[in-house]
């Protein structure tokens, strides 16, 4: 079944999720549970998950141990093959090709006759091979392809991670060993300006981070608030250091052509300033200030141990802050993945952790829909669901070119034209990138700031990361919701059977019954009109049997299978309306939205209507008002339609029973076999609905109905 397949890999790629959080670094054992994994998904008898390494591939994970770290080359192995030329490879019978024959490696268990070979690759680079054999001859299906194909792309992202991984922890190991272990931020920065200044003899100094604009004091010998004193970075000799990307110094700060860019925060009987940048590959972390109270203090000397230590202290935090972000992601990834089932939620979670990812405060996520991208969470005010053209906005260009698109002014530059205002006219920078999912963007993140040029490609890179957990997270929890849906559907029908079997067995008995009153109506009429107590007596039978056979008649209607299809609720809605005389003490008020998505339902729908409209008529015996209406929610996804009647409402002890078999509200008026509105119930959770109500004894009911817009 379609709905266990999906289930099994779908619990599949969360064990292995679930596996690579808790332990990052151990790739042999996260391998070796995606080829167990394989396993469950696909009948084999041997299998190899192998890695490349230079010109060979290098077996990393195998069903039978003997295999591990056996080399086979790209050029005389099947498997090479398929990395060279980074395409599948599915032999039905290994000694019918003669290429697979002539390079066939023989596994640990013995010769086999199929051969599946699937390639692993990272943004474009293969960098291993998935290859399952079996001693059946065409052993393989494309679904098995699809599946394996799945997690080779669950593969690509672990090995990437687990290497990234490593190679930090190597250079925290490093920086262990220089900083006594401590990678506490605070105390790190604290080190490094306490040894700058011993280094060259000073007292009096400053550690400033960049944070866009602006420069923030991390560590000071002075008296400025840590984490929160700034100083411009267009403004400040600091500044300089940071645009110029150069030491600058000041044998006297009052006099010569950067005196006027001198800030006195350390007080004003400063002379001398040397500042430095933290620089690192072009990238400028903050800067290194000291300063003295002698004129001329610092010298060419000092300069140069100062550049020194600063580029030693840009690798410092840059390795520390690429391990709190390791972290970080490892935490992000672990809660997207406990939230897994509710893509809402997900979506949401996405665009908080991502905005606290990179320090920024404002955001969108937006999943692409045919020719549109549809903002699904955001900081803004825009609604939920609104809809933007790929051709023609900044997010969308994301999603055409597959790849991260950074705006350091939104306002100049080739990509004004395409920015939109969703998020303030305020913003002046935007990074977005897209979520990809086996080669597909089904979405964008992205983050804007109020600073120009606030996002940089160290910030580009950390949300691709995130944004590759978002595309996997977003696609199990659509999955899920498909699962679900799946489930409800045949839960109705196997219900629909089982009322099947019982309106058939009901059917011949209470048959007989009528055919034995009519004999004897039309035997014993004199009989019967002499004894007017048994007449009664055989009425009452007579009026129950029709009863219970009008219940068979609609349990037979409403367990017919469900087949549904994309309906228009409006034309729905008008053909139960027709079917219901309104009589002329009731006034009719309609407030059905137009136009309207089509939902996924069928022509049960019109029964499930007009026993609505029904029961609010008659709940006003004595006239009243009638409102029906439908309108889209939640960014359209959901269609909410209503019922609403001034009658008589429903007591608050009643509220409990109103979806319960064979309860009615009607007082031996008409046929009521009180199915209705548990049938109701039953068969709009089977569409991924809901129904709901609202009443109160002698104030009316409303009853509200949710439906999901059909898919296209």
């Amino acid at each position: 079944m379609r709905t266990d397949t999906l289930s099994t890999e779908l619990k599949a790629l969360r064990d292995i999720q679930r596996e690579t959080l808790k332990r990052p670094q151990d790739l042999d054992a996260v391998l070796d549970l995606i080829l167990r994994w394989a396993s469950q998904l696909i009948e084999f008898h041997s299998g190899w998950l192998l890695l490349a390494e230079g010109d060979s591939l290098v077996i990393r994970a195998a069903t039978n141990k003997r295999d591990l770290e056996r080399v086979l080359g790209i050029e005389d192995s099947a498997s090479g093959i398929a990395a060279r030329e980074r395409r599948r490879l599915n032999f039905g019978d290994i000694g019918r090709n003669e290429t697979c024959a002539r390079l066939y490696k023989v596994p640990a268990e013995g010769k086999m006759v199929s051969e599946l070979v699937i390639p692993i690759s990272d943004e474009g680079k293969v960098i291993g091979v998935f290859n399952v054999e079996s001693r059946k001859r065409d052993a393989f299906t494309h679904a098995d392809e699809e599946r394996l194909a799945a997690l080779a792309d669950q593969a690509a992202i672990i090995i990437r991670n687990a290497r990234l991984a490593k190679e930090t922890e190597a250079l925290r190991q490093i920086e262990s060993r220089i900083l006594g272990g401590n990678f506490d931020m605070g105390n790190i920065l604290d080190e490094i300006l306490s040894t700058s200044l011993e280094l060259i003899g000073s007292s009096i100094g400053q550690l400033l981070l960049r944070d866009g604009d602006d420069l923030m004091v991390m560590a000071t010998t002075g008296q400025e608030e840590v984490g929160r004193f700034r100083v411009k970075v267009h403004d400040s000799v600091c500044g300089l250091a940071v645009l110029e990307k150069r030491a600058i110094k000041l044998s006297d700060v009052r006099a010569g052509e950067f005196a006027p860019l001198y800030k006195p925060v350390l007080g004003g009987g400063m002379r001398s300033e040397l500042v430095v940048p933290l620089l690192e590959e072009e990238r400028v972390f903050g800067v290194l200030n000291v300063e003295s109270d002698q004129a001329g203090a610092f010298n060419r000397h000092d300069e140069e141990l100062l550049t020194a230590l600063a580029a030693q202290t840009a690798i410092t935090i840059r390795n520390a802050r690429l391990y709190k972000e390791i972290e970080a992601l490892r935490e992000i990834g672990t809660e997207i993945l406990d939230r897994v089932f509710a893509v809402d939620e997900v979506l949401n979670l996405i665009l908080r952790r991502g905005l606290d990812l990179i320090g920024a405060q404002f955001g969108q996520v937006l999943l692409t829909h045919g020719d549109h991208l549809i903002i699904e969470a955001t900081t803004g005010r825009e609604v939920r669901g609104t809809k933007v053209k790929i051709a023609d906005c900044v997010s969308g260009l994301a999603v055409l070119k597959k790849k991260p698109i950074l705006s350091s002014d939104v306002g100049q530059g080739e990509f004004a034209p395409l920015y939109k205002k969703y998020l303030g006219e305020e913003m002046r920078s935007e990074l977005v990138v897209p979520m990809i999912e086996k080669n597909k963007v089904i979405g964008v993140i992205n983050i804007e700031s109020r600073e120009g040029n606030a996002f940089d490609r160290h910030d580009e890179e950390l949300l691709m990361a995130l944004a590759g957990q978002a595309a996997i997270a977003v696609r199990n929890a659509q999955q899920y919701e498909e699962i679900e849906r799946a489930r409800q559907r045949e839960k109705l029908a196997a219900i629909g059977e089982l009322y099947g079997d019982l309106v058939h067995r009901m059917s011949n008995p209470m048959g007989a019954i009528r055919a034995w009153i009519q004999f004897v109506e039309n035997e014993s009429g004199n009989v019967l009109r002499e004894e007017a107590a048994l007449s009664e007596a055989l009425g009452e039978i007579k009026a129950n049997a029709e009863k219970v056979m009008d219940m068979i008649g609609q349990l037979r209607r409403d367990a017919q299978e469900i087949q549904v299809e994309p309906v228009d609720l409006k034309s729905l809605f008008r053909a139960a309306l027709e079917g219901i005389a309104i009589p002329s003490s009731v006034r009719l008020i309609e407030n059905i939205g137009d136009p309207l998505p089509p939902v996924q339902a069928n022509r049960q729908m019109v029964s499930l209507l007009a026993n609505l409209l029904s029961n609010a008529l008659e709940a006003m015996p004595d006239g009243g008002t009638l409102e029906v209406g439908a309108e889209g929610i939640d960014g359209s996804k959901e269609i909410q339609l209503w019922v609403a009647d001034t009658g008589r409402g429903i007591p608050d002890y009643l509220h409990g029973e109103i979806f319960k078999p064979y309860f009615s509200t009607r007082k031996d008026r008409g046929v009521s076999h009180g199915l209705g509105l548990w049938w109701a119930k039953l068969y709009l959770e089977g569409l991924g609905g809901s129904i709901d109500f609202r009443s109160q004894s002698g104030e009316g009911s409303k009853f509200v109905v949710k439906l999901p817009v059909a898919v296209a």
